[in-house]
């Protein structure tokens, strides 16, 4: 696909605040709901944690009129 056809999004990680492109979708505490961590705090919530639950991944590059 070319490059025109992708759009650049940035979406900050609701634990550290950085922009990163690839978020992954989680619920942390059950009380708070769904959030977007980036790869590292997603691990370090993950770890020990029994009210994690994984919800899908988001990533930043997406195609026009299609899935990335």
């Amino acid at each position: 696909m070319p490059a025109e056809a992708h759009r650049q999004r940035e979406k900050p990680c609701a634990r550290c605040g950085q922009p990163s492109p690839v978020m992954y979708r989680i619920v942390r505490r059950e009380a708070e709901g769904w959030v977007f961590l980036c790869p590292p705090c997603r691990r370090v919530e993950a770890e020990d944690n029994p009210e994690y639950r994984y919800g899908g991944t988001w990533k930043a590059a997406k195609g026009r009129g299609g899935s990335a």
